[in-house]
């Protein structure tokens, strides 16, 4: 996830508020879900809340920073998936195998988002935000479990590189297998785009 990218909501003072809030957002978080960015609405927030638009402007103040903060929810899951089939990987196969349940665990993964709910949230912060240069650095907890998995893996395959390489490494891989998707490239899931990817990956990180 961006680590600098925090989405903030007024101060709840009380309990009752508190309580609102926690509703707002859960209805944010259902409407994402159903990852169609044309309902994410003041209105359909209300009808989905059961919330006026009065009590929802003063719980969230910004009323697309529901959405953005449910859709920065949900991206945190296949990172952390990520990150647990790393430490799970035999230390008996190759890097190319590697890459390989990586890319087509990625495919699996942004399948199921529209990436068009991914645009949305690009541009709401780039309204916000002006895209700040942390943005796309979600991937940079993926480093510190990639390290170790190339520290124990036994194949003579995996590179040792410090974790700033690693993290910059893999915000290129990010750029190589994700952004087809969200771009609505033809090319985005198919056989040539796992080829290409891991072919690149395999490169960037082999010995």
């Amino acid at each position: 996830m961006p680590k600098n990218i925090n989405i903030q909501f007024p101060e709840a003072k009380q309990e009752r508020s508190s309580q609102s809030l926690k509703d707002i957002l859960q209805a944010a978080f259902e409407l994402v879900n159903e990852a169609d960015p044309k309902n994410f609405t003041s209105r359909t927030l209300a009808e989905k809340s059961g919330y006026a638009l009065g009590t929802m402007t003063k719980r969230l103040g910004i009323i697309e920073n529901a959405f953005l903060w449910a859709i920065k929810r949900g991206q945190a899951k296949p990172i952390e998936n990520m990150a647990k089939r790393f430490k799970e990987f035999d230390a008996n196969r190759p890097l190319q195998t590697f890459f390989e349940i990586m890319v087509d665990t990625v495919f699996e993964s942004i399948k199921q988002v529209n990436p068009r709910v991914i645009r949305y949230y690009e541009d709401c912060m780039a309204k916000q935000n002006a895209l700040s240069s942390e943005f796309y650095h979600y991937s940079d907890a993926l480093a510190q479990p990639y390290l170790e998995t190339a520290l124990r893996n036994q194949t003579n395959t995996f590179r040792h590189i410090s974790v700033d390489e690693a993290i910059l490494l893999f915000r290129s891989a990010l750029t190589i297998v994700e952004r087809p998707f969200v771009e609505l490239n033809p090319i985005a899931g198919t056989e040539e785009h796992r080829r290409i990817a891991i072919s690149t990956l395999v490169q960037m990180f082999r010995k």
